[in-house]
């Protein structure tokens, strides 16, 4: 396997993750441009097939996309955001009506959500990103994981960095991810905001493996 970033760390981490049933999708193969921040034919797909009782035209799909891209860019943003993940916000569909729930995520029946992990996924917000991980959920980036390859220069303090820079260049992604990842296939890190964790499991030796994999 070549010593590069690819080879070393994110090659492992997304092979790990197919082994728990995320399919890997390349980046070119999204149906989205850099432009955009959601896989929207995946979340409008979800959308439906998730509240089949709420949404029933595609002007509701519309509406509740529009409610998500309206989020702001901040942590409050980011907060609001966590509130519809876990299924806490409603949103009222046609004048008249009552506010209804809607779900982004199926927890109850896992089967039901569509399971996406990337690479090198480009972003244009205030300037242009690239993530090297991006764990994706009914199309929605919830996850993203910076890699270094482990040197004498570089380790993961170089990765949380890098996520860094990229909070401050395209808050507008940032906005929808649960949390950030830092690893250099050695140390495996994870935060939202500013205090980066270990995680780990007694269950696995390599400490990387035990994260992917929870």
């Amino acid at each position: 396997m070549p010593y590069t970033e690819f080879g070393v760390v994110e090659k492992p981490i997304i092979e790990w993750l197919e082994e728990m049933g995320w399919n890997y999708v390349p980046a070119s193969e999204l149906r989205r441009t850099p432009e955009e921040t959601f896989d929207y034919p995946a979340l409008k797909e979800a959308l439906r097939k998730l509240n089949p009782d709420v949404i029933k035209t595609d002007e509701d799909v519309q509406r509740v996309i529009s409610k998500l891209e309206r989020i702001s860019n901040d942590i409050s943003g980011n907060k609001e955001f966590s509130e519809w993940l876990k299924g806490e916000k409603s949103i009222v569909l046609k004048q008249g009506e009552k506010a209804k729930t809607v779900k982004l995520i199926d927890y109850e029946n896992i089967e039901n959500n569509n399971f996406v992990v990337t690479n090198q996924f480009r972003f244009s917000g205030y300037e242009n990103v690239r993530f090297d991980i991006v764990l994706m959920v009914n199309g929605i980036p919830l996850i993203m994981m910076e890699a270094k390859k482990p040197t004498a220069i570089y380790d993961y303090t170089e990765a949380i960095k890098q996520i860094q820079r990229y909070n401050r260049q395209a808050p507008q992604i940032f906005r929808y991810l649960a949390f950030v990842c830092a690893t250099d296939g050695i140390v495996f890190k994870y935060d939202w905001h500013e205090n980066y964790h270990y995680w780990k499991n007694p269950d696995v030796f390599d400490p990387v493996e035990g994260a992917v994999k929870g």
